[in-house]
């Protein structure tokens, strides 16, 4: 039974950090915070394996930048799948 809350937790944790820095980011760069601060660049560090090959298929539109739209959605599909893929009581 403590196995199962801990895989769940470690899958929605991990997961949940991802999108939080994701979210963050996003929202810097929509007031053009740049990486010169070690908050940013740390972030991008985190979410740059997930954005940066989206944004070589899906380019901004105007101001927005649609990959992290898109990163969202895959990721949020994947911790539904993966949490979805346990065994009941396991």
């Amino acid at each position: 039974m403590l196995q199962l809350n801990i895989l769940h937790v470690a899958v929605q944790l991990c997961i949940g950090i991802i999108i939080a820095a994701m979210f963050v980011r996003f929202i810097a760069s929509l007031f053009q915070i740049d990486e010169r601060y070690a908050f940013i660049r740390f972030l991008a560090y985190i979410t740059d394996p997930f954005i940066v090959p989206m944004r070589r298929i899906v380019k901004p539109v105007w101001v927005l930048d649609l990959s992290f739209f898109i990163v969202w959605f895959m990721l949020s599909t994947l911790q539904l799948l993966l949490l979805q893929s346990l065994p009941p009581g396991w």
